[in-house]
């Protein structure tokens, strides 16, 4: 029998926020930002609760941790250069995301879930606090990784933002560079030039020409993949209808870079079936969602974002602010 998803809220002057069991993800959230205006930005998946899905596709909603991040197979087609690795596990985004977290407190302002690896992973637990903040339209994450062992893993936060009828500018964030997916990220679908490097992304290399990603949705149905270098936080994104800047916050000294994942109903089978529309702005240490099972050459320049070390009984704490603001 399939376990019952939870879920649980928080309620505070500037708004409400939601978080369930699986995968400890945070969905929805509301942010009052005056004046009677509000921002709903996390997105919820269009399926909601299927249970004929796994893991986290059961669910899929809002921001959750992934630890270790990424793919568990290689894609086909990797360049000659491009060395395979064996994930540690078969968890997409890892074993977090995909299982039941437990509600261990919670206040009028805060939320404390926790969830236990399997024995033989090198990682013990993770504690997972959503607090609101009590004088703004603003939640404050933590996420405290305690290992058994030292080790090396990929690592990123996932949150996906909503892309109402209204649209979304991606004002993004000062960067050095943007690198597109060493292979089309959906074949058949992408439409970004692979393994290319650009400055922006109101000017990225794609079949048909140029593509500016900075207001969504795009034209055409696609899914797209690409990692914003040296991002220094915060991101923003516009919400014009609603009149708000949302911003994410987070210590680009541990994850420095982004990947922006963007869903623009290309993905035409179940549970996707060309209606889901979002954008993942990631912050991570790792080579895109590769990190576990391709090691690249040593002449890409993200070569070195091997991920964030964790050490036996020395537990190690993730910080990261959700805000929005009147425009």
């Amino acid at each position: 029998m399939m376990d019952k998803i939870e879920r649980w809220k928080l309620g505070w002057e500037y708004g409400e926020a939601e978080v369930q069991s699986l995968g400890g993800m945070l969905a929805p959230v509301r942010f009052d930002i005056g004046e009677g205006r509000s921002v709903s930005p996390m997105q919820v998946a269009p399926w909601a609760d299927d249970g004929r899905q796994h893991g986290l596709m059961r669910a899929l909603r809002g921001e959750w941790p992934c630890l270790p991040f990424g793919m568990i197979e290689a894609p086909a087609g990797l360049p000659a250069e491009f060395g395979h690795r064996e994930a540690s596990d078969g968890w997409v985004h890892g074993y977090g995301a995909n299982h039941m977290w437990t509600l261990v407190k919670q206040t009028t302002h805060m939320l404390l879930l926790q969830i236990a690896y399997p024995a033989d992973s090198a990682i013990e637990k993770l504690e997972r606090k959503v607090e609101a903040d009590p004088n703004t339209p603003a939640l404050l994450v933590s996420l405290t990784v305690h290992a058994r062992r030292d080790v090396v893993m990929p690592f990123a936060l996932h949150p996906t933002f909503a892309i109402p009828d209204g649209g979304v500018e991606v004002i993004a964030c000062a960067s050095q560079s943007i690198y597109s997916y060493p292979v089309p990220q959906e074949p058949g679908i992408s439409q970004i030039l692979p393994n290319r490097a650009f400055a922006s992304l109101t000017e990225i290399p794609a079949t048909e020409g140029p593509m500016n990603a900075s207001r969504l949705p795009l034209a055409e149905g696609t899914e797209e993949l690409m990692q914003i270098s040296g991002c220094e936080p915060p991101f923003i994104l516009r919400y014009p209808a609603e009149r708000a800047d949302v911003s994410l916050d987070w210590n680009a000294g541990e994850l420095p870079d982004v990947l922006l994942w963007i869903s623009n109903g290309g993905r035409t089978h179940e549970p996707w079936s060309g209606r889901h529309f979002a954008v993942g702005v990631e912050p991570a240490n790792s080579f895109f969602d590769l990190g576990r099972v391709v090691t690249p050459p040593a002449s890409h320049p993200l070569a070195n974002r091997s991920g964030l070390a964790f050490k036996a009984d020395t537990p190690r704490t993730i910080t990261y602010r959700l805000s929005a603001r009147a425009l």
